[in-house]
């Protein structure tokens, strides 16, 4: 899948999962940045948590860019493209950019109805032909917004397996919708497939093709292009995975998906968001369509309009995106009233592109630093004890005891989770704070956040009524 959830876990019991929490960069501590500081020092910050988290988190190469209504205010690169011939990293290279991709399918769709070729509300059975029954009531609008109901992924996806698209389709026609158009949100790649197939059968020619030459051409997008395992791409990033000790190279997938296609630069990007503050190629109305949050059939709201996200931070209006396929990881963050723009890229599968560039632009405007999850009384200082004995050893010993484990969880540990585990732990811990707690089926579920100083983690470890950890993990 081309968008993965903003979490590293290590998981063993089926009662045991993760879940977000409210971002924070840094404590009251050197790095906090007053609403005075120029730009310059800003940019100094940055340089030092993007060196700091590319070696806690073993990323081999981060570039970087920070806009102000679409004029660079830091573009920068950091580390490695390439490991293996040690090619530096530069606003040249070109990262994978997973489903960063969508907005740029998106686009094409606006860009097509400006011009009178596709209505949002038709049902996409007026573009494609021998489509399911059940797809009938399908729009585009829909496809666009992620309220179509289709499946998130083919289940028999193979990643070496190249069919064409049509074939990529058929292979969940046998599938059922998992809600009728318009009644829910629930993410899926297989909707800008079916977007992709219907630019090809408007335009009559390839839809990539057409979107390099109608979306990235007029922005300036030179070096925007769909990502290849056979072509030759001159400034290539190579993706990496971080295993134990040691890097290794990430998987390939000869399989394009229309989901999260596009390889770019921070350049490029760049680029493009300084066209987004344009109406060269879509119109103020366009724009705001794809920036206002899509309702269901019964009026709620969603958080998602074509191709990005839409929320808030701290009151301030946020329009984004994030993307990961193996070996990459990238974010786009739009702070739409304050004009205010950055994008993260990264060649780590392990990385969390999205928190570093919420956590830069706090960095330019504070105003937009993401707060803490706050600590609640700690009302059972044995857990909390028994919790950090569980830290202190993963981290000296990166193993753990198994009298600590639930029978269930004892027969399933491995010593591989472990020391991923420990690795995402790693570092001088300044406290631990528990900051939430739950009980159910007696089993309570406790939340404490790991104060490293420059960054946090959020450790969620479960116990039942003999006080065994029945499920940990790591929600960052």
């Amino acid at each position: 899948m081309e968008r993965r959830a903003n979490a590293f876990s290590v998981t063993f019991a089926s009662t045991m999962k993760t879940k977000f929490f409210p971002l924070f960069a840094f404590l009251l501590g050197p790095f906090c940045v007053s609403a005075q500081r120029p730009t310059a020092a800003a940019g100094k910050r940055t340089d030092d948590y993007i060196r700091v988290m590319m070696a806690k988190k073993h990323i081999p190469a981060v570039s970087v860019a920070v806009l102000k209504e679409g004029k660079i205010l830091k573009m920068q690169s950091y580390g490695m493209a390439n490991l293996e011939t040690h090619t530096p990293a530069s606003s040249q290279t070109l990262y994978q950019l997973g489903s960063i991709s969508k907005q740029f399918l998106a686009t094409a769709v606006m860009t097509l109805q400006q011009g009178g070729r596709i209505n949002l509300d038709s049902p996409i059975n007026a573009y494609l032909d021998s489509l399911p029954s059940a797809w009938q009531k399908i729009t585009v609008r829909n496809l666009l917004s992620h309220t179509s109901g289709l499946v998130r992924d083919d289940p028999d996806f193979d990643p070496l397996k190249v069919r064409p698209l049509s074939e990529e389709i058929k292979a969940i026609y046998s599938l059922r919708l998992d809600f009728d158009p318009g009644a829910q949100w629930d993410y899926s790649n297989m909707n800008y497939y079916v977007l992709a197939a219907i630019i090809e059968k408007i335009v009559g020619t390839n839809w990539a093709a057409w979107i390099s030459q109608n979306v990235f051409e007029p922005a300036g997008m030179s070096h925007t292009r769909t990502n290849s395992w056979t072509d030759l791409i001159p400034n290539r990033a190579d993706g990496y995975e971080w295993t134990h000790d040691s890097w290794q190279n990430a998987s390939i997938r000869l399989a394009l998906r229309p989901s999260g296609a596009f390889v770019s630069t921070i350049a490029d990007l760049a680029k493009w968001d300084n066209e987004l503050y344009t109406d060269k190629l879509l119109t103020t109305s366009s724009k705001n369509q794809m920036w206002t949050a899509m309702k269901l059939n019964n009026g709620d709201a969603t958080h998602y309009g074509f191709g990005w996200f839409i929320d808030s931070i701290n009151n301030h209006l946020r329009i984004h995106h994030d993307g990961g396929v193996p070996g990459f990881r990238s974010d786009f963050e739009r702070y739409m009233n304050d004009g205010l723009s950055v994008i993260v890229l990264t060649n780590s599968g392990g990385a969390n592109a999205e928190r570093m560039a919420q956590n830069v632009a706090g960095f330019f405007m504070p105003a937009l630093m993401p707060q803490p999850a706050k600590a609640i009384s700690d009302t059972e200082p044995t857990m909390t004890a028994r919790v950090k004995s569980f830290i202190g050893r993963l981290q000296q010993h990166a193993n753990i005891d198994s009298s600590t484990l639930s029978p269930e969880l004892a027969k399933n540990y491995n010593i591989d989770g472990a020391r991923r585990m420990a690795d995402a732990i790693s570092g001088k811990i300044f406290s631990v704070i528990l900051i939430s707690r739950r009980e159910k089926n007696d089993r309570r579920t406790y939340r404490y956040r790991l104060d490293y100083g420059y960054d946090y983690v959020v450790l969620v470890i479960q116990f039942n009524s003999q006080n065994k950890i029945t499920g940990y993990g790591i929600a960052d």
